[in-house]
């Protein structure tokens, strides 16, 4: 491997994750012939392409570079990305090599390798993804989850999205009350989990001797929280489980307040529970996710105008995201319909929630600004 090759391959992975893989492949493609049986270069090259959307490409080059180290003696992530990309039995056979490779690893490690260990059970989650997508309908998918979920737990029992995965199972096999029970567990870890990734970025910025590697690795973990904590808002509000709904989003919306998923899911979970409670108050076998909009606006209880209330506020962040997106078909389509379906039931967005804060001092001197009809006859 050249100079040029041990330079260019740290700094391509270091753009992929960063999110910058435009620049990451304009580093590598006039490389790419040169190094064609370069695995390492393969590996990042493919990390590239897949950041980049280009799924086909990444997958050619990911089964060339598979091919050329078939014992993953230069790194398990390219049989762990194939498997990804590939999913059904296929897929979970890259993933098992790709898994054995790290657990020798870990075993060598004495078993305590949080890195290895964070990369196993990324790997088993995607295994239990294909069981309970691809391959549903396989007689052994449910002991397969079971037990891949067990094992992941085994290895690190305070990763939250592990928790959050039990959570998903259990409710596929329409056990609720423990699908609760692991859904709290879950909140409880990513929540303590953001408040120490917090608390590293409060010492990073005080301290005079930073480690930028650290800070960034911290910050990006913290960053990545966000898709895991809005995939265990939609299991809280399957569970029903409203007022946890909401207090995940507030979290959520912590790390990045301009997702709009999230304000339409604070919404979603506002909605229901106003319903629920609407059904409280008159008994009916009715199912109250039935009950619509005009029949909530017309009730006189407290909690419910206050719900009412709580849900268009959510809805016009919602439309202040929508308005303010520049690219086209980056929000997703049904979920604006639905925002702009409610909105419209419920009078339109608040209006001085999308005026811009303005400062103290623009208001000075307004009294003289005002000039009334007495004085313009």
């Amino acid at each position: 491997m050249t100079d040029e090759i041990r330079d260019v391959i740290p700094q391509a992975r270091a753009l992929v994750q960063t999110q910058q893989a435009d620049i990451a492949l304009s580093l590598l493609e006039p490389l790419v012939d040169a190094n064609s049986e370069n695995v390492p270069f393969l590996s990042v090259y493919a990390e590239a392409l897949m950041e980049a959307d280009r799924l086909e490409n990444a997958y050619e080059v990911l089964q060339r570079a598979c091919e050329l180290d078939p014992d993953a003696l230069e790194g398990s992530d390219k049989f762990l990305y194939l498997g990804q990309i590939i999913g059904g039995q296929d897929g979970i056979i890259f993933l098992d090599k790709g898994l054995n490779r790290l657990a020798s690893e870990n075993e060598t490690a004495n078993g305590n390798d949080p890195l290895i260990i964070r990369k196993m059970n990324q790997a088993i989650f995607h295994k239990i993804e294909i069981w309970m997508t691809d391959l549903c309908m396989e007689p052994e998918a449910e002991t397969q989850c079971d037990s891949l979920i067990t094992y992941a737990l085994q290895l690190d029992g305070s990763n939250g999205e592990a928790h959050s995965l039990l959570a998903s199972i259990r409710i596929s096999q329409q056990r609720p009350e423990e699908a609760k029970q692991a859904l709290e567990q879950a909140w409880h870890l990513f929540e303590l989990r953001k408040n120490h990734l917090q608390s590293l970025a409060n010492n990073n910025n005080t301290s005079v001797n930073d480690n930028a590697n650290d800070a960034f690795d911290s910050s990006l973990e913290y960053i990545e929280l966000l898709q895991p904590l809005t995939t265990l808002t939609q299991y809280a509000i399957e569970l029903e489980l409203y007022d946890t709904a909401i207090t995940i989003i507030s979290t959520a919306q912590d790390i990045d307040e301009n997702v709009l998923t999230l304000y339409y899911l604070e919404a979603l979970a506002h909605l229901l529970a106003a319903k629920k409670a609407a059904a409280a108050a008159v008994p009916s076998t009715k199912d109250y996710r039935d009950i619509t909009i005009d029949q909530l606006k017309a009730s006189t209880d407290p909690l419910i105008i206050g719900s009412l209330q709580d849900i268009r506020s959510s809805l016009t962040q919602a439309y202040r995201i929508i308005n303010s997106s520049n690219e086209e078909g980056e929000l997703d389509p049904e979920v604006v319909d639905q925002v702009d379906q409610w909105l419209q039931q419920l009078g339109g967005p608040i209006m001085s929630e999308l005026m811009p804060p303005r400062d103290k001092d623009d208001y000075e001197g307004w009294e003289e600004e005002i000039v009334s009809d007495d004085d313009n006859s």
